[in-house]
């Protein structure tokens, strides 16, 4: 029997028994849809964050409270927080590289209010005088508040453009009053849109001084310090010059000091073990998948008993037997995978628009799920095929 003959016969079992091909595919095709789909989101999700990250400059140090090294913990973690303004000063006179400090005190899922309206603001930020040059931030309409407006903890604020467009309705916000937890704040200005960060609109945001916001809730903490070096070149250096300093004032275990660099491998360690997460509970997937081929086809051999006698009494070997039950195994698997890609596909191109991040099919992901489809076909496909072939004709032809 040649091989065109065996998928002719293989093609019109299959077609003879359509629910019971569909429910023998059907594992295949989730399985990889599994794989492409959730590669596809976690790759394109890692690009964006990637970006993200590299955006904001390779010349910024962040200090955050608690050290991730020293207490085996991420920073912040299982900590007191004792940064403070003054660090800041420190890092300033000590620095030989020219560093400029901005503090940053958050404030998270505040209700900001204007006349009627009132909205949830994603970002409340209590920041430094200098935000903008230290972020490179700019502001569109208006101006931003100033260094005088942080010491005198004025109740002043800027805002991104989702709050004009939903507390202010599209009104022009500069000179009026937002409420942020009973505090009346005039806006000053309106910083140029930013679109979305790790997934949180950047433009929900509003940013009053770092006193101004540390006087509503009765502290003196400070979430984060975030340095610029003018030359990126003096990075490393700069890094444990900050180092050296605040341990004049702190110990070890009191704060933490990143790159934007190092977050970025942080990042990509991450999604790499993610990446790696979904493969496994993919394949899981595919392994059922294949359980099911395996189950559906000792089915198929059982009712075929009759058939396979008969064509052992014509003349067919047993190697002749296994090779189209096997043939049978590899076409649901192989037609199971492309199903499976191409319906991917399809999904992908369809919600691309409506995702904040690029998203498109993996190659990677496509070639490694139709291999492991293909093989898993042939795997669970050989114990059926064998036990087909090792049938014995004449039993096979009294079976009813």
């Amino acid at each position: 029997m040649n091989i065109s003959e065996s998928l002719k016969i293989s093609v019109s079992s299959m077609w003879s028994s359509k629910m019971r091909t569909f429910l023998t595919l059907l594992g295949i095709i989730i399985g990889v849809m599994a794989i492409v789909l959730l590669v596809s989101v976690i790759n394109g999700s890692k690009i964006q964050i990637e970006n993200e990250i590299l955006s904001m400059g390779s010349n910024m140090l962040m200090v955050t409270p608690g050290n991730s090294e020293a207490s085996m913990g991420p920073p912040g973690s299982f900590t007191v927080n004792k940064l403070r303004m003054r660090h800041l000063d420190l890092i300033e006179a000590r620095s030989s590289y020219n560093a400029e400090t901005c503090p940053e005190y958050d404030l998270m899922g505040v209700i900001g209010k204007y006349k009627n309206e009132s909205k949830t603001i994603s970002f409340v930020g209590g920041v430094g005088g200098n935000f903008e040059r230290v972020y490179a931030w700019k502001v569109k309409t208006g101006a931003f508040f100033r260094q005088d407006d942080v010491k005198a903890a004025r109740k002043v604020c800027i805002v991104g453009e989702t709050i004009v467009r939903t507390i202010f309705q599209g009104q022009n916000p500069i000179g009026k009053d937002l409420i942020v937890r009973g505090l009346k704040l005039r806006v000053l200005g309106i910083i140029e849109p930013k679109g979305k960060m790790f997934g949180m609109d950047m433009d929900n945001s509003v940013y009053m001084p770092i006193t101004t916001a540390q006087n509503m809730t009765g502290s003196n903490e400070i979430h984060q310090i975030t340095i610029r070096i003018p030359d990126a070149k003096n990075i490393d250096k700069a890094v444990a010059e900050t180092k050296r300093t605040l341990l004049l004032d702190l110990e070890k275990t009191d704060f933490s000091v990143t790159t934007q660099g190092e977050s970025l491998e942080l990042f990509k360690s991450i999604m790499t073990a993610m990446e790696l997460i979904t493969y496994v509970i993919a394949s899981i997937s595919l392994i059922v998948g294949g359980i099911g081929i395996m189950n559906i086809m000792l089915v198929t051999v059982t009712e075929r008993t009759r058939e396979i006698g008969i064509r052992k009494a014509v003349g067919a070997s047993s190697r002749n037997i296994l090779f189209q039950f096997l043939v049978e195994a590899v076409i649901v698997a192989i037609l199971g995978g492309l199903i499976g890609i191409l319906v991917s596909i399809m999904i992908l191109s369809g919600i691309a628009p409506f995702v904040p991040f690029p998203l498109k099919a993996s190659t990677a992901s496509i070639v490694i799920s139709f291999t492991f489809s293909s093989l898993i076909g042939i795997f669970f496909g050989t114990y059926p095929a064998l036990k087909a072939s090792r049938t014995d004709p004449i039993v096979a032809l009294r079976y009813e």
